[in-house]
């Protein structure tokens, strides 16, 4: 039988991340309406009722899980202030983002499905809008030191910004639906940015 609190010799703060880590997996793995509390909690080595003492509700633990695994992901491939030109930048965000598949599959699985949760449960539609303002960040980034090196100062930085939004998105979701990566599309993409470099 499952122990009603924290398992023994864990502390509070270990104890929920726990419960994060084994929320991410089974949201990802069975979406949010066929995600079981009861199996979390089984994963975690407490009583269901336990994960109530850490979120208020099976929502609330969702919402948990999408700010800590949409904070993971995007600050690991948000350039670094050092890259000077989109070449690098671009580069590194392919390399960090193929890691991330690799290494944590489970946090990618759990934001490639957030669109299709947010249209069935409209309480989640405010959690697009952070996913948003995640990737305006991180593109917006890019966009500003490929303008600042010349890559592509012929667009403004709103432009830049939607055409590296829609490369960088197009090669992430057809990655993960396929399970695998389209030979040479991330080299594609590099031959793409190298061509801007020598050409600026």
């Amino acid at each position: 039988m499952a122990k009603r609190g924290r398992p023994a010799g864990a502390d509070s703060e270990q104890t929920k991340r726990k419960i994060l880590d084994a929320a991410r997996l089974e949201f990802a793995a069975n979406g949010y309406d066929g995600a079981s509390v009861t199996s979390i909690a089984s994963n975690v080595g407490i009583a269901p009722s336990a994960i109530y003492h850490y979120f208020q509700s099976k929502e609330k633990l969702y919402t948990e899980v999408f700010k800590q695994t949409s904070s993971a992901i995007w600050d690991s491939v948000t350039p670094a202030e050092e890259a000077e030109t989109l070449l690098q930048a671009m580069t590194n965000l392919l390399d960090n983002s193929r890691q991330i598949s690799t290494d944590l599959p489970s946090h990618s699985d759990f934001l490639a499905s957030l669109p299709i949760e947010a249209r069935m449960h409209p309480e989640f539609s405010d959690l697009l809008q952070q996913r948003a303002d995640h990737q305006d960040r991180t593109f917006r980034k890019l966009a500003s030191i490929g303008i600042k090196s010349g890559e592509i100062d012929f667009l403004s930085e709103d432009e830049a910004t939607e055409l590296i939004r829609s490369i960088v998105m197009g090669w992430f979701f057809e990655r993960h639906f396929r399970q695998e990566e389209i030979p040479k599309s991330a080299e594609s993409i590099i031959a793409i940015f190298e061509h801007l470099l020598n050409t600026r």
